[in-house]
């Protein structure tokens, strides 16, 4: 007896069929399409922009060292590519220090400065409640010695 070849349609319907999908076929199936769309990131849940926009601004420092010394001055945080920058961060630096915010972490990550005598490395982080930055940071000094500090931080109006 000879067998009629399979036109198109024929195809078609038995391949878009469930029953005649094997199991294992199926299973391949939902593990690629599990697999692409776990590896998909939402882009629209990214707030950065408003983080920055909440952390931008002058702010009053009242900075307590490690030996309860406390010194007060100002410091103005501006955006800066994806984070902020911080100018006069410890009413020592010449240059900014970089920031990140992310919600209501805030971050500095590590970073180095070469002065002309000596080298430091800045790091620490904090949380941002409404006007109010808090925030600890360290700096390490190229002997290194650690100096740690307390911030809270109150944007001005």
């Amino acid at each position: 007896m000879k067998k009629n070849p399979l036109s198109f349609e024929n195809l078609v319907t038995r391949l878009t069929s469930v029953d005649s999908l094997s199991p294992l076929f199926i299973g391949m199936l939902l593990f690629i399409t599990v697999l692409i769309l776990g590896s998909c990131s939402n882009d629209d849940d990214d707030n950065s922009g408003a983080d920055i926009a909440r952390v931008v601004g002058t702010y009053t420092v009242t900075d307590t060292d490690e030996d309860n010394e406390v010194e007060n001055y100002s410091v103005t945080i501006t955006k800066a590519g994806n984070g902020v920058q911080i100018s006069n961060f410890g009413d020592i630096m010449y240059v900014p220090v970089k920031a990140t915010i992310k919600g209501n972490s805030f971050n500095i990550p590590s970073q180095t400065f070469q002065g002309k005598s000596m080298t430091i490395q800045i790091y620490g982080s904090g949380t941002l409640n409404g006007n109010k930055l808090t925030f600890d940071y360290t700096i390490k000094t190229d002997d290194d010695y650690l100096l740690e500090h307390s911030c809270d931080a109150t944007k001005q109006q």
